[in-house]
């Protein structure tokens, strides 16, 4: 009977563990970020985009990359889905200036969230990182991009390193928001015009008296 137990909880140990390592943060079925007919955002995004203030130095604009905007439909405090705050957070929507950013981890140029985390299931890394740090630590993740601030321990690992991204693109369809139909323009009726007066007649010349008949002689 103990024996029976042990091997029905190991089973189930085995099973929640499965299921961990096949759900985790980011669905496998691709749905909770994506959608195929309703998007919110590009890259057929069914979240809705987080528009924040950028306060890097470097920022390419005002508000983060439309990009970025993504990652924080759900990554914020109103969803509590481990919120970012930009203000203390590593600058992203940004142009590096003097990290050596590989060109295959910048879109149009920019370095965004999807250049340090690749968030597709694909990726077994920790974190979702770009760069496994399991054993190996985050030096050498970091030395991807600051190879010139890396100790020469950790410079000695990075031709082993291996990135794992997606290839940037621009997106197929680009979603810029569901605009509401046109108002249509009430028609004022304007009053039909009054008809035209006819002309007053007019005033009748005066008839001159009849003339006397002439005395008759008698």
């Amino acid at each position: 009977m103990k024996r029976v137990f042990a091997l029905l909880v190991a089973g189930l140990v085995v099973c929640l563990a499965g299921t961990a390592l096949a759900e985790g943060p980011h669905d496998l079925n691709c749905m909770d970020c994506h959608t195929t007919h309703y998007a919110k955002g590009d890259y057929a995004f069914g979240v809705q985009p987080k528009v924040m203030m950028n306060p890097a130095r470097t920022r390419t604009s005002a508000d983060i990359d439309s990009l970025d905007a993504l990652c924080l439909g759900c990554h914020n405090d109103e969803t509590g889905i481990k919120p970012i705050k930009m203000h203390t957070t590593h600058p992203t929507s940004i142009r590096p200036v003097s990290a050596k950013v590989p060109a295959k981890l910048l879109w149009d140029g920019k370095l965004t969230c999807v250049s340090c985390h690749n968030p597709h299931p694909s990726n077994a890394n920790s974190k979702y990182l770009v760069v496994q740090t399991k054993g190996a630590g985050m030096g050498t993740f970091c030395a991807v991009c600051h190879p010139d601030q890396s100790s020469p321990e950790i410079m000695k690992k990075m031709s082993s390193v291996v990135i794992h991204s997606d290839a940037a693109q621009a997106p197929i369809v680009q979603v810029t928001g569901v605009k509401a139909a046109p108002k249509a323009t009430p028609v004022v009726k304007k009053p039909a015009p009054a008809p035209a007066k006819a002309p007053a007649p007019a005033p009748a010349k005066p008839t001159a008296p009849a003339a006397k008949p002439a005395d008759m002689p008698y």
